[in-house]
């Protein structure tokens, strides 16, 4: 063997040594990288389950035993949280965190581990160690912002006036609008006339129009007088109209008879429509018998036709007799004829007997076309028996022919097999050729009786047009259970202009069964495939 295979021979079992030592190191980390998650698990389980002593040994064994692991950082975070949680001292706890930061200042948990350590600090130094003062008072621009809003909620839980002048000292020298959002809502929890005399402050003055909206809610959730006179203010002001909404719906949910009647001269007097629309709308959500008052004093009185239109809906929506009678008068003489109609749909919002009731005598009086138009779809909305039969009688009876048409579409929220009975019901009791015509081109097309029905019907009927009528929709189904009916037209119609519109049917049928039906009238046999 010559030297140079002796060489290469040795590489080869060395390299061959190297990669098993090379394994036999990698092997641990490995091993380690499959178990540390299952062990995480079993851990985070202790921790669910609020077994906190077996969690906390749990993790400093999985510290210890995964140092290295992408899980380390979450293991050291939960490892405080069950002290915390076991009521260790809190100063050992806070201990715990800040080591916990040290080690992992880019953690997802950081954020997490520093607010509780903001909480920790507030009540240590409540509890004498001034130490932890600098906690509190560390809210310096550069400071993490989730930090300064854990340090807010602390203050604020504490409740004291010391913590409040903190808070608006703050508020006074914050620049960023979002904190000063949050310091708003926790002035909101201070009761006092001090802070409800800060928020109205803010809502008229802060710079930022959220702030101001936020200072607003956070005024509703009291029911002072003063802060209830600073709201209605600030509805009948010039400031934005952002501002002025999120007012009148705040005082609006108060649902007080003193805030309604606010909210009802505004409507009735506002010149700007949209506005005094809202008013009415915020009048509607509430439910006292003062509210129903001012819709029907708006319903009388504004000089808007859209705002009269909504308080006319919002009593739609309440119901009952008064609204009833409201809508009713309205249908039958307001003067614009929008607002008849629309008071018309209204009463079909209601529904019930008297509404029913009231629709139908809206027909019957037949002051006004477009009105009854309005009322017999509102008869076909609402569902019920005795407007169904209404609709169907209108249908035969009525001699204007509008109407009569209208109460057929208004039928059409009957069952199909039920309607299309209505429906050939009409056909042959209505004396109006329109009306007629009108019910067969509503029948449904694709129900097999229906089909045979209309068969039936141009065999019997004596009316030239009403048959091309009935053939025209027979061809529109394209069924081929139509074919049998238009082929016995085609060949034995008593018109040509029947057997034409047969033909024709049968073409826009375009089956093979109406193909050698039309090969047949032509007597010519179909080809064998």
């Amino acid at each position: 063997m010559s030297n140079r295979d002796i060489l290469k021979k040795n590489l080869q079992s060395v390299m061959h040594v190297g990669f098993i030592l090379l394994a036999l190191a990698i092997r641990p980390a490995v091993f380690a990288q499959d178990t540390a998650p299952k062990a995480y698990e079993k851990a985070y389980g202790l921790i669910l389950d609020e077994k906190w002593p077996d969690a906390k040994a749990a993790f400093e064994e999985f510290m210890k035993k995964y140092p290295q692991s992408g899980l380390a950082d979450a293991a050291q975070y939960w490892h405080c949280y069950t002290r915390d949680k076991m009521g260790e001292p809190k100063a050992q706890v806070f201990e715990c965190y800040q080591n916990f930061i040290k080690s992992y200042p880019k953690s997802k948990w950081a954020n997490d581990a520093k607010s509780v350590m903001v909480n920790l600090g507030y009540e240590l130094s409540k509890e004498g160690k001034p130490e932890y003062e600098a906690i509190v008072r560390g809210m310096d621009e550069g400071e993490d912002e989730d930090v300064k809003l854990a340090a807010l909620y602390a203050l604020g839980n504490m409740g004291s006036d010391k913590a409040y002048h903190t808070i608006v000292s703050l508020y006074d020298n914050i620049p960023s609008d979002n904190m000063r959002s949050k310091i708003v809502y926790i002035l909101g929890n201070f009761d006092t006339q001090e802070s409800r005399k800060k928020l109205i402050d803010i809502a008229l003055k802060d710079k930022s129009i959220k702030v101001r909206k936020d200072a607003i809610y956070a005024m509703g959730n009291n029911e002072d007088p003063e802060t209830r006179t600073a709201l209605k203010a600030l509805v009948s002001s010039y400031a934005e109209e952002e501002i002025r909404t999120t007012a009148l719906y705040t005082l609006a949910n108060s649902g007080d008879d003193d805030v309604v009647t606010f909210l009802g001269g505004l409507a009735r007097t506002s010149a700007d429509a949209e506005f005094a629309k809202k008013a009415t709308y915020a009048i509607g959500n509430a439910s006292s018998e003062q509210s129903a008052n001012e819709l029907k004093k708006i319903l009388k009185e504004s000089a808007s036709a859209d705002v009269r239109e909504a308080a006319m809906y919002a009593l739609g929506n309440r119901g009952g007799a008064p609204a009833l009678a409201a809508l009713k008068d309205v249908a039958a003489s307001d003067k614009d004829e929008r607002l008849r109609t629309a008071a018309a749909y209204a009463i079909g919002n209601i529904g019930g007997a008297e509404a029913v009731a009231a629709l139908k005598q809206i027909v019957l009086s037949g002051n006004d076309t477009k009105v009854a138009v309005a009322a017999l779809h509102s008869l076909g909305n609402t569902e019920d028996k005795e407007a169904s039969e209404f609709l169907k009688s209108t249908a035969i009876n009525n001699p204007d022919a509008e109407i009569a048409k209208t109460a057929i579409y208004a039928l059409s929220n009957l069952p199909e097999g039920q309607k299309n009975e209505v429906l050939m019901e009409i056909v042959q009791k209505s004396k109006l050729t329109e009306v007629r015509k009108q019910a067969l081109y509503q029948i449904d097309h694709d129900d097999p009786a229906s089909i045979k029905l209309l068969g039936k019907f141009i065999q019997t009927e004596k009316d030239p047009e009403l048959q091309l009528t009935a053939i025209y929709a027979l061809g529109s189904t394209e069924n081929d259970d139509a074919v049998p009916f238009l082929k016995d037209i085609a060949t034995k119609g008593g018109t040509k202009n029947l057997r034409s519109a047969a033909v024709n049917a049968l073409g826009q049928i375009g089956s093979e069964k109406a193909r050698a039906a039309l090969l047949e009238i032509l007597e010519v046999k179909p080809k064998e495939k």
